[in-house]
């Protein structure tokens, strides 16, 4: 196997076959650096941050941050050996790894946790934004698990092939967000073997971004920033968006919730997950907006089919926009007061139910 490693000296590894990246990448008994003491507790997980990329042509780019350790090696799930190694900070362009299914890497620090990464996008062709929900860090040190929650966009188009892919993923449950008449006008393409959706309507009966159609750009952008509240405020969001975190807390199974393009009462389940999880809040921002680059293909194909009258009407619902998502935050703040009475008052999670969540979604110990 070749690799990569993009480093600013540009010094080679015998061992490896790989550049390594100037002073922040220092091979095992290669640096003089020297570790503390109090480096990570053995149940911590050192990463300040790490990511996956797939890439174009079967590679996969791993990048990571663990100040306080002097090592990490990275390995390919199924392979015993390390595939690259480095110090506290570096960057891996990794070949020959199986390019069916999902790359998993273990990033194994010489002190603390090991994480467990793939790329977040799942790349699916008949499902638009599909992604795992997992791979952040917490404000207090620990990881949001990938592997166990997903997103994505409806699945009333979904191939056989991608329907293999959500069996492969180990799905046991699948929550639709949509209303009602949109589930029946474009019901979920699942069958057989696959598990069978359970609808939680968001905005219920009323008129929201599901059902009326924008008069103008400026319209549009009012029924984006109403609809948000609503996912908050309306009694049919309380309730879905409990019954959904209940069911995330309890799952021996993957989960996976979806609306229509998964972005918008998908972005917000993802959002008050993530922010429920002890994920910073412009991380939180981070993810819900990378729905946009996530769906540029589905939106050039919406474009097409709007006549040029009503195109500029319909651009504000077409992607998301960081103060749609302030809209839900901010009717959070009014509402409630904080997040933390929004969850146990509004959505009424008692705090052994929040434990079960936390202890279900989130890996390695707090560091502080």
């Amino acid at each position: 196997m070749r690799l990569m490693l993009r480093a600013a000296e540009g010094r080679r590894s015998a061992r490896f076959g790989v550049t390594l990246s100037a002073m922040a990448l220092l091979m095992t008994g290669c640096g003089n650096e020297r570790v503390a003491d109090d480096g990570p507790a053995p149940d911590v997980i050192p990463f300040v941050s790490a990511r996956v990329t797939d890439n174009p042509g079967g590679t996969s780019t791993v990048r990571w941050s663990a100040p306080g350790v002097a090592t990490v090696r990275i390995y390919a799930e199924g392979r015993g050996e390390p595939v690259a190694e480095g110090g506290p900070r570096g960057t891996a362009t990794v070949r020959g790894v199986a390019a069916h299914g999902r790359r998993w890497f273990r990033l194994v620090p010489d002190r603390g946790r090991a994480l467990r990464l793939a790329d977040r996008s799942l790349g699916l062709a008949s499902v638009p934004n599909f992604r795992d929900a997992g791979g952040y860090r917490t404000a207090d040190g620990r990881w949001v698990a990938m592997g166990k929650v997903y997103r994505s966009a409806g699945l009333e188009r979904i191939s056989a092939a991608d329907r293999r892919t959500l069996r492969e993923l180990g799905i046991g449950s699948v929550y639709d967000l949509r209303t009602v008449d949109e589930a029946r006008a474009q019901p979920d393409a699942l069958r057989g073997a696959d598990p069978r959706p359970r609808l939680l309507d968001v905005l219920g009966p009323g008129r929201s971004i599901a059902n009326t159609p924008p008069a103008s750009a400026h319209h549009a952008r009012t029924l984006m920033r109403d609809s948000y509240g609503d996912f908050v405020a309306k009694k049919t969001g309380r309730r879905a968006f409990r019954t959904l975190f209940t069911a995330v807390a309890g799952a021996d199974k993957a989960v996976l919730y979806h609306c229509t393009a998964g972005k918008d009462r998908t972005g917000w389940a993802s959002a008050a997950l993530l922010t429920a999880l002890g994920v910073p809040h412009g991380t939180v921002v981070r993810d819900y907006l990378a729905s946009n680059p996530a769906l540029a293909g589905y939106n050039r194909q919406a474009r097409e089919h709007l006549p040029d009258a009503r195109e500029a009407a319909y651009e504000p619902m077409l992607g998301v926009r960081e103060n749609y998502l302030h809209a839900a935050f901010g009717r959070v703040s009014d509402d409630y007061g904080s997040f933390d009475r929004y969850l146990k008052g509004g959505l009424r999670l008692a705090d052994r139910q929040l434990v079960a969540l936390r202890d279900a979604l989130l890996v390695g110990e707090p560091a502080s």
